[in-house]
């Protein structure tokens, strides 16, 4: 197998026979199927930000502080970790913004993932609160789409279940799993293919107070995830497990956010996030590598 065909082993091929220099040349494309998906994102960025726009806009009428300052300009795609300690905590420096995911998170984006990448209103579900924070959802991935976001899924979400995981459910996970390592790498400026999160201005603290501030969580899996993410130095934790959200003062110290979409939400309104989703000026720099797009799509069940 020559290079090229290694390096992407685990793309789909599309063969196209012709080419005005050589036409009894065969060429492979063995990222077509993930390209193919790439319009997916701009469409949920666009259809999101226009969302956003005419409710900040209604806002505004009543109170200015809804609409970004004339002066201020965030940074980005990456982020200034000094600039937002209500994120960041004591962290210095600029970068990404790591998220790691809790498993009923993979299992929610599963279900409704389909629906949030349509941009569409979400399936009504019966729980009001739980309906808000899908749409929270929905906003932080149109967001991804555009900044310098690191969605993760740690190893041990792929065993983590009340019981034993059938075949199939244990491979949708692994395929996921892939799928967002796979993305991470489209955007890493390490060969490793893997950027780790910077501990630049965070105290170093014995572990041993990492293990009283985990004994605070449920025991099981919700342990082994908040205690990975901490370890390898990740930003926030995304879960809407309140087991887990209580104990969002104990991580602070060691620069772990535990928060809901909703509350990632609202911390990353507060920094100006959004600001590219209002205005064109806000939004400067190259858009990422839009073939994330398609791996983190081509996670979902529903698309294979």
């Amino acid at each position: 197998m020559s290079q090229d065909a290694a390096e992407c082993h685990n793309g789909l091929m599309e063969a196209h026979g012709g080419h005005p220099f050589d036409p009894q040349i065969l060429y492979v494309d063995l990222t077509a199927d993930y390209r193919s998906l790439e319009a997916w994102g701009l469409h949920l960025f666009n259809s999101m930000a226009a969302r956003l726009r005419a409710e900040l806009s209604a806002l505004r009428q009543e109170d200015s502080r809804f609409w970004p300052p004339e002066g201020w300009v965030p940074e980005g795609p990456h982020f200034v970790y000094e600039d937002f300690p209500s994120l960041f905590h004591t962290r210095r420096g600029r970068g990404p913004l790591f998220i790691a995911w809790d498993t009923n998170m993979v299992i929610d984006y599963f279900n409704y993932g389909r629906a949030l990448w349509e941009g569409n209103d979400l399936p009504v579900v019966a729980d009001e609160n739980y309906a808000s924070e899908l749409e929270g959802l929905q906003l932080l991935i149109a967001l991804w789409v555009l900044r310098d976001i690191r969605f993760i899924i740690l190893p041990a979400s792929i065993n983590d279940a009340k019981k034993r995981l059938s075949a199939e459910r244990k491979a949708h996970r692994i395929r996921a799993f892939e799928e967002f390592t796979s993305a991470l790498g489209l955007v890493s400026s390490e060969p490793s293919g893997m950027d780790l999160p910077s501990r630049e201005g965070l105290l170093i603290l014995p572990d041993s107070l990492l293990e009283d501030a985990l004994a605070g969580l449920p025991q099981g899996f919700d342990r082994v995830l908040v205690a990975s993410a901490a370890r390898m130095g990740i930003h926030v934790f995304m879960t809407m497990d309140k087991g887990i959200l209580k104990q969002r003062e104990a991580f602070r110290s060691f620069g772990l956010f535990l928060a809901s979409p909703l509350d990632l939400l609202e911390a990353l309104i507060g920094c100006g996030a959004f600001h590219c989703m209002l205005e064109p000026r806000y939004a400067y720099w190259p858009m990422p590598d839009q073939m994330r797009v398609g791996h983190l799509i081509r996670a979902l069940p529903s698309f294979d």
